[in-house]
Order: structure tokens, then sequence, then C-alpha cells
């Protein structure tokens, strides 16, 4: 087997090797400065590239640690979650801000020299919400996730990186589903629906919501979701339990809106002083002390308290109710569930709310009075090609771009260039363990 030294990363954190065919070769797991032993699983067909993967680490690095989780992918177990845990806290700072800044200059942002950088203050235990696969091994109902690159299911019991308790939820979930035979979902029709997906949230009070997305029982709702419910009632924790039915071929976790079985669709969450509400199928930071971070920095960026404030892609209304504006806050989100958290949420706000379902894809709502911040949260693949068009036409003065995809930001900021200019961009560890970074920039009206 050949062997080489590892002398960069890649854009996924792996380990980064030149082979004796001058290809750069990805090996997982392993850290610059390391030499190890390999083999070849994947070669490029259109450039000098391939993936391999250590079968041998011949010279480690003092940055390397034993991963604290058993399960944890690439070193210790088949999870994937984690894949950076057996990086020591120091040096996962320094690769994160070096991806970005890499990202950042590859878009033509070369003027960013440094990155602020702000921590996690807690790099277990810190997230708020997980999406569990139903599975069956030996018989027995298992809650797990995708191993890496497969669909094979890793059985996770309890995980270091979710907030307490949803561990122990998790558990007597697992144990009252065994003990009333739930059926775990499989390929082909099972006549009496079976469960697919868990989903669980839980907040800063220890209260936990879970979501259950079942296969239906011949487009019904399966007989036995009322009574499993029901029995969940005995875990304190448990402050309610939804569900959604989901035949679809595909992986897709939910097809359709969740429905209430008992209990709250939605529990209380606090960012600081903002206090929103949350479900157990809709989207969250994941990390909401960070969260919390990022909104406190976008308010010292302003200095001023502005008078009218947009929030774009706002979910449930977290970050432009953060911002306080002394008259009014308008939001848009094309989840029409997040609309209606972020509409109860504000009701006890000291300013205006206007929140609006709309597809940000397809609308830049002109119809709101002008204001003088622009609050952005896209999705991974960043703002829509409609609202940068009309961004690049815009006058108003600042834009506040949050982001967790380092790519699609350094492009978006990018695009924008002639505009507006980045005065600010700063880092936030929203995942540990992850190559995940939150991504806050503050651009200018030039």
């Amino acid at each position: 087997m050949p062997e080489g030294m590892i002398t960069d990363y890649d854009d996924e954190l792996n380990g980064v090797l030149v082979d004796e065919a001058k290809r750069r070769v990805s090996i997982p797991g392993a850290l610059v400065g390391e030499r190890i032993r390999y083999h070849i699983e994947h070669v490029s067909p259109h450039q000098p590239r391939a993936w391999g993967r250590c079968d041998a680490l011949l010279v480690s690095t003092p940055n390397r640690m034993k991963a604290p989780c058993k399960s944890s992918w690439p070193t210790s177990g088949a999870c994937a979650g984690c894949p950076l845990m057996h990086i020591k806290s120091d040096h996962q700072v320094e690769i994160k801000k070096q991806l970005v800044l890499r990202t950042l200059h590859q878009a033509g942002l070369g003027y960013i020299r440094d990155l602020v950088w702000h921590q996690s203050p807690c790099p277990y235990h810190y997230r708020n919400r997980t999406d569990l696969v139903a599975a069956e091994m030996q018989g027995k109902l298992v809650l797990g996730s995708y191993k890496s690159h497969s669909h094979d299911i890793v059985p996770i019991r309890t995980c270091m990186i979710l907030r307490p308790p949803q561990n122990q939820v998790l558990s007597f979930i697992v144990d009252t589903a065994n003990r009333m035979r739930i059926p775990a979902a499989r390929q082909g029709v099972q006549f009496g629906g079976a469960l697919r997906f868990v989903s669980t949230f839980a907040n800063d009070q220890g209260k936990v919501l879970v979501d259950l997305v079942c296969k239906s029982a011949g487009g019904s709702k399966p007989l036995w979701l009322d009574m499993f419910a029901g029995e969940l009632r005995e875990f304190s924790a448990i402050a309610g339990v939804s569900y959604s039915l989901n035949d679809s071929p595909n992986n897709a976790i939910r097809v359709s809106a969740s429905e209430l079985l008992w209990g709250q669709i939605r529990i209380p969450e606090h960012h600081q002083q903002t206090v929103s509400w949350f479900s157990a199928s809709g989207f969250t930071q994941l990390n909401s002390e960070v969260a919390a971070q990022i909104y406190q920095t976008a308010r010292q960026w302003l200095g001023n308290t502005p008078d009218i404030v947009w929030d774009l892609y706002c979910g449930a209304g977290a970050f432009g109710r953060s911002i306080s504006p002394n008259r009014s806050l308008y939001g848009a989100e094309f989840n029409a569930p997040a609309i209606e958290a972020a509409k109860m949420a504000a009701k006890e706000d000291p300013f205006q709310t206007f929140f609006e379902v709309m597809d940000l894809e397809k609308k830049w709502p002109d119809h709101w009075p002008i204001p003088n911040v622009v609050l952005i949260d896209p999705p991974r693949k960043g703002i829509s090609k409609c609202l940068l068009e009309h961004l690049d036409k815009s006058l108003i003065p600042t834009v506040i771009y949050m982001s967790c995809n380092p790519v699609s930001f350094a492009a978006n900021t990018a695009a924008l260039n002639q505009r507006y200019v980045l005065e600010r961009v700063e880092a936030f560890d929203m995942m540990p363990q992850t190559r995940h970074v939150e991504i806050l920039g503050l651009l200018r009206h030039r």
C-alpha cells in the first residue's frame, strides 16, 4: 500500500496528500503533518483528484486527540455526524477560519485578510434539534443516522451533541416502540403503517417536542399512532407530540405539514432577551447560544436602532425581532407554519410587525416601505436570483447577511460588489465537531 504526507485540507476538511501520479488525494480523518498508509477508493475521471481511506497512521500530530464518542466517523465508528471530533478544538478553529478565508479569496474578496472568530460556549450538548431514521435491527426498532455515503443505519442510543434531555427522550421512545411492537419502515407496502423518522426539539428550559413521521395505513393515519403518542405522555419532559404522513419513495423527511396529537405544537426558546416559538418539525438554528451571539453582533454593528427592518428568509422571526426596530419589522418566508410561529412570538413586541408567506425565489417585497436595514438568512444555496437582481438596483443603505454556507455567501457578496462593499465579516462556530461555519457579513451601499 502507498504512503504519503498530509499537506493540506480540502473543502470538506479531509486531509490531502499528493500521490506519485500528481493527484490530490483526499483522506477523511487525516491531519496536516501526518504520514499515513492508505488505499485509493475512487479516482476522478475529469481531473487529477482521488479519494482514499487511511489504513495506518505512521506519524501523528499534536493536533489529534481520541474522539470522545466511540461512534464517531472516520476514526472510531460509523456515525458521520461529527467528522472532526478527533481534532483538538484550537486546530478546528484554525482550519475552519482558513477554509472561510480561502473561499472568500477565491470569490475575489481578497481584501478580507483576517476573520473574527466566535467560539461556541459548548463544544458538546449544544444541538437543540435532531432528525433520526427508524429502522429494524435484529428484530428490534432502532433510531439512528446514515453512515457516510450510505443508506445503512448507525443506531444511536445516546449522542454527545444533543441538548439534554433529548437522549433520555429518544431512549424512552425506542423502548416504548419495542414494548408496543411499533413497526419501523422498510421497502414495500406496510398495510398498518410504520414509523419512518423521529424528530425532537429541546428548548433551554428542558422541555422536548416530538414529531413522528409515519408511513400511512392505506392513506390514513395508522391505528397505533394515537396509542403510541399517548404512551409518550409518561415522560414528563415531553411537552407535545405531533405527526405527519410520508409515503414518498425518497428520503425526504416530511412531505406534508405536521399535525398535533397532544400537548403543544411549539415551545418557547430564548435568544437572550428575544423569545421565539419553535416546533419539532420546523427550521431552527441548531445552536441557540451561538445564534444569540450572532443576533447580538448584528445589533452592535448597526449602532443606532433602525426605524424599519426587513427580515428576508425570516423563519420564525428571531433574527429580525432581536434587532427591535424603532417603528416596524417586515418578515418574509416561504414556510407558512414558520410565519405563523413568527406572528405568535411577536404579539408582545413593542414595535409593529408584519410577517408574510412569500416565495423569495420569485418575488421582491416592493409593496413594503423602504427599509433602513435588510437582514438576509437564506438556505445553503444562497440568495435567490430574484433578490440579487433587486438588491443590485436598490438604494437600501445596509444589508446584514447571515449564511450557513461560505461558498454561496462569497459568491453572493461578490455579485453585489458593484453596489455594496463587504465592510465586515465574522465567523461563528455554530456546529462544533463539524466543518460547518456560520458567517455574518455587513454590506454597505456604495
